[in-house]
């Protein structure tokens, strides 16, 4: 069920009527975590760290906030696509970002689920050059661009940056289900996730997969085969993107086969696109049908559907 209440807060922050959590409460309901000392940088050695924006409805003060705690089902790690830079700093409870899973995120939580949006980390942030082959032949970029995969140049660091913020989700709340969220090229790191990580998510979301071809990376490239968490696939009929059509969703879902649950959810209408493409503002990003989105992803979380 939605809360009206916290989606209209999530309003006044976004259009800057808020600045600040109130310090003097120790568990707020947004906040900035930071990860940190779990590797070295690949650039310089020295200590890393990866910062997630937290969003935890249970932690709700009526009095400040303006509605009623939110007992949390799950966690939701979201993963932005592009490059994964969302540069977070302590203390920030907004962001710019017009991606689908950042521009959601408090849609999300009023559904009840606590929300991680997850940032790259300290040396993926500063990682800056035009694109470049390297010595295995992969083309790589700026950010996490060409770099979400094991098999890839610091892609064994991406994993380790992975590996902690879900350890530190799993330690925060370790009575609840932790699933993977991407859009577009974060379900790169939703995918390795489940098929990498130690321990892996209860579960995983996908949507505007990056089916590819891709020359720095795509779901071609993952062992979807070896998932064994259920597996939500979202897309839209009139995503134009050349590297998500929508037409690859059901052979994307053939390869799930140890995935005890497998869906496909195809949308369709919404706004006039905003934004190329590729890009959130246009079906690619659900602009304009967001809500039924959430609504039909929450449900399906919640087993509500089938």
């Amino acid at each position: 069920m939605k809360n009206a209440s916290l989606v209209l807060v999530a309003i006044i922050v976004l259009v800057g009527g808020l600045a600040r959590v109130p310090e003097a409460r120790a568990q707020p309901v947004v906040q900035v975590v930071e990860v940190n000392g779990y590797r070295a940088r690949f650039d310089n050695g020295a200590p890393v760290f990866v910062r997630y924006l937290l969003i935890d409805p249970g932690n709700a003060n009526p009095a400040v906030d303006g509605f009623n705690p939110i007992t949390p089902q799950a966690v939701l790690m979201m993963f932005p696509g592009g490059d994964g830079r969302l540069n977070l700093v302590p203390g920030q409870i907004n962001t710019g970002s017009t991606n689908f899973v950042v521009r959601t995120r408090y849609h999300f939580a009023a559904e009840g689920y606590v929300v991680a949006v997850i940032d790259a980390a300290s040396d993926f942030l500063v990682h800056n050059h035009p694109d470049e082959t390297d010595t295995s032949g992969f083309l790589h970029g700026s950010g996490l661009r060409g770099h979400r995969l094991p098999n890839r140049l610091h892609g064994d660091k991406y994993l380790q940056d992975l590996g902690a913020v879900m350890n530190d989700l799993r330690a925060r709340y370790p009575n609840l289900p932790l699933w993977a969220v991407g859009t577009s090229r974060g379900t790169i790191s939703a995918a390795v996730a489940a098929a990498h990580a130690v321990p892996r998510p209860d579960g995983i979301v996908l949507t505007s997969s990056l089916t590819g071809p891709s020359a720095v990376g795509d779901l071609q490239s993952v062992n979807l085969e070896a998932i064994t968490v259920p597996a939500l696939i979202v897309t839209h009929r009139d995503d134009g993107c050349e590297v998500t059509r929508p037409d690859d969703s059901m052979a994307l879902k053939r390869r799930f086969v140890s995935s005890p649950r497998v869906r496909v959810m195809i949308f369709n209408g919404g706004s006039t696109p905003l934004s190329e493409p590729c890009d959130p503002l246009s079906g690619h990003g659900y602009f304009g049908i967001e809500q039924k989105v959430i609504d039909s992803i929450s449900r399906w979380l919640k087993r509500i559907e089938p």
